[in-house]
């Protein structure tokens, strides 16, 4: 496994990246005995190429992340965690969606209400609720990450400023027991830190498939003013690990 070639590792990285998704420079570097700098050459080039997506102490296959691929991705765990939170929409007052997929979901069933105004940092997921007259949307504008199709950055921020939440929806590229919930971008993981820190309550959905994995960019939230929504019924025992990080499992 050790000292191949540059094309021999990268003809390596495009075969782990089919296989598992993503890569580590640190796992890799320690997989072929070189440096970080040799594993980020590769990924450089391969990135050049489009097979890849370079995301924070690692990569990403190419395009696996943006918004499309992601949608069709385990539609109907995503969707089963998301349909939990729908009874927890406020009548009125404004809400956050993420630029999740999962989060998609929701503002499906928002579209169908009115009464609410919603802001987002997801193009896809701004354009849904514009369809409906009763709903005032809000593009959070900024930095397009052309990784995950968000707004991120510090323009992003600024209108965050401005505004308040009766409840946030988030869902996480990754949920921890002891790390908590997680992105590949650090840049997404900012922006959903300070949402949490301007919502009354925060509302988490993912899928069973994230449970126990992390990744580069950590964000907290409050376990007293938060609820986790999953695919899994609430007392299945793959939950007991996170009990005391929520206000309440669904």
């Amino acid at each position: 496994m050790k000292h191949r070639l540059a094309h021999e590792r990268q003809a390596e990285l495009r075969a782990l990246l089919t296989e598992h998704g993503a890569v580590s420079v640190a796992e890799l570097a320690r997989r072929w005995d070189v440096s970080e700098m040799t594993i980020r050459r590769d990924l450089a080039a391969l990135a050049a190429e489009g097979a890849v997506a370079r995301v924070h102490g690692g990569a990403v296959a190419g395009g696996r992340l943006r918004f499309g691929a992601r949608l069709e991705r385990n539609r109907a765990g995503k969707s089963a965690a998301a349909a939990k939170l729908a009874t927890l929409l406020p009548e009125r007052g404004c809400v956050y969606l993420d630029g999740s997929t999962t989060i998609y979901h929701l503002a499906e069933a928002i579209s169908r209400r009115g009464g609410l105004t919603v802001a987002t940092n997801n193009l896809d997921t701004f354009m849904a609720l514009g369809r409906n007259a009763g709903i005032e949307a809000i593009l959070i504008g900024g930095q397009l990450n052309r990784e995950t199709d968000n707004f991120v950055g510090s323009h992003a921020r600024r209108v965050l400023e401005g505004l308040a939440f009766a409840a946030a929806f988030f869902s996480a590229f990754a949920l921890h027991p002891t790390l908590g919930p997680s992105e590949p971008s650090p840049e997404d993981a900012e922006v959903k830190r300070q949402v949490c820190g301007r919502a009354a309550a925060i509302h988490l959905a993912v899928d069973h498939q994230k449970l126990g994995e992390s990744a580069a960019g950590c964000w907290a939230t409050d376990p007293a003013r938060t609820i986790l929504a999953t695919d899994l019924d609430p007392a299945d025992p793959r939950l007991d690990p996170y009990r005391t990080a929520f206000n309440r499992i669904l």
